[in-house]
């Protein structure tokens, strides 16, 4: 993203659960960033899902050793 678009913002109204804005509210204090950031980086990563999924790819969650814990399913 450029500077040029980072900085041109429109803002929007969410009607969230009482359990669904704690969420962000806690994952925009683990991240050190506020509500923008957290949702910023959610689209990231459901775009690059979509975008696997799409070329018959499958996202992953490993440990350190690299042995595979989880799949990301559903998206």
């Amino acid at each position: 993203m450029t500077a040029q678009r980072k900085k041109q913002r429109t803002q929007i109204n969410l009607d969230l659960s009482a359990e669904l804005y704690e969420t962000l509210n806690n994952l925009a204090q683990q991240i050190n960033g506020d509500n923008a950031d957290v949702l910023l980086k959610a689209i990231a990563l459901m775009e690059l899902a979509v975008e696997a999924k799409q070329n018959g790819k499958h996202i992953w969650i490993a440990d350190e050793n690299q042995k595979l814990e989880a799949e990301v399913v559903g998206i």
